[in-house]
């Protein structure tokens, strides 16, 4: 693998097209995936290696590139902190050397050192010797020069790092799940279809964890329509084998999942299946461990149970029905998400998906599941 990629580098090289150096130490050539694991690790020193022993560390751009996706194939672990910090310490030398000799109204080299000072930033942030003091000040440069170019993208994410290492300097506890908001996530995954094409892995990779944001804040027929798109793309373009296509039926079958509980006092959660008896009864499959990783299937059981006694998980899509009053009536047939409960009122409060309808607090009586989303209009 490393002859392979060492010698279509260097014939792409040759040719003076250094964008596709990269490519070679980081995709199977056989099955067009990234390189995983231990293999990864190895291509991408084998990459740095190849860049100095070709003497082509004066191209900047190709050998802060290499250097960066060395230090994280490292994956930060304190098994490789040795190797990490001799990598840290050479990366700032290069951006130093690139300060001195050259100008930064260059936009691409100054993209790629500001993708380098953040990947330091992250190294000082994440890594085994943490030092939030001196991350935040490389997070404070890349920033600067993602102003500089315009890219928002880049600022909005160095002014959540800034902001994590601003609160572990406080002493306070850094707060994982607010660190990023569904406005950002849908900015950078836009972003990357503008850049590479929404075919592209890494548009799809970053469609993937705008879907997880978006179940988390409890958006759930937005992540199953984004996700059963990325899926149709990913199968299409990409093969069902690829693993950008696994990752992403994988979030799908989690996200069209109804997950309820069976009376409002019950602590075991169930999988709703279907109604039946025109609504009156649902079928539910369970009770659900945990954790995901010791599902087993194979033990759960079926049971049919009075829908009135279903409670639908937040975050559920639901639909109204059943509606009377002139001041709801109106509702009837519309879809949702379900964002909260009032349990003492038996009231739910419904996020409409039709744009223009203001969210309602429905009796719980009047939504059901809505197992299938209808097509987007």
């Amino acid at each position: 693998m490393i002859k392979y990629a060492e010698n279509k580098s260097r014939q792409a090289c040759e040719r003076d097209d250094y964008d596709h150096v990269a490519h070679f130490f980081k995709i199977c050539p056989n099955c067009n995936q990234d390189y995983q694991g231990d293999v990864a690790y190895a291509l991408a020193k084998a990459r740095v290696e190849f860049v100095e022993k070709r003497e082509y560390t004066s191209n900047h751009e190709m050998y802060l590139d290499a250097m960066r996706d060395y230090l994280y194939a490292l994956d930060f672990d304190e098994q490789d902190r040795p190797e990490g910090e001799g990598v840290y310490t050479k990366l700032l030398s290069i951006i130093e050397e690139v300060d001195e000799y050259h100008s930064l109204q260059d936009d691409r080299l100054a993209q790629c050192i500001a993708m380098t000072l953040q990947a330091v930033g992250d190294f000082r942030t994440f890594g085994p010797k943490e030092n939030p003091e001196e991350a935040k000040k490389h997070f404070e440069r890349a920033k600067d020069l993602y102003e500089a170019i315009g890219d928002e993208v880049g600022v909005i994410t160095m002014e959540r790092s800034i902001s994590i290492n601003e609160t572990k300097l406080s002493g306070n506890e850094v707060d994982w799940d607010a660190t990023g908001d569904i406005a950002f996530w849908r900015k950078s995954y836009h972003d990357k279809i503008m850049r590479n094409g929404e075919d592209d892995v890494v548009s799809i990779s970053e469609g993937n964890r705008l879907s997880v944001k978006l179940s988390n804040e409890n958006h759930a027929i937005e992540a199953e329509r984004l996700l059963t798109k990325l899926v149709g793309i990913s199968r299409r373009v990409h093969g069902s084998d690829h693993l950008i296509t696994k990752d992403a039926v994988s979030h799908l079958d989690r996200e069209k999942e109804r997950l309820v509980l069976i009376g409002w006092s019950a602590e075991d959660i169930h999988v709703a299946l279907r109604y039946e008896n025109d609504g009156e009864n649902c079928v539910v499959q369970g009770p659900l461990p945990a954790d995901d990783e010791s599902r087993n299937v194979d033990e759960e059981e079926t049971l049919t149970v009075a829908s009135k006694v279903i409670v639908p998980l937040v975050g559920t899509p639901v639909i109204c029905h059943g509606l009377r009053s002139r001041s709801s009536s109106h509702l009837n047939g519309k879809i949702g998400d379900l964002r909260s409960y009032s349990e003492d009122r038996n009231r739910c409060f419904i996020h409409f998906e039709e744009e223009g309808l203001e969210p309602a607090d429905i009796n719980v009586g009047s939504v059901r599941i809505l197992f299938e989303l209808p097509e987007e209009r």
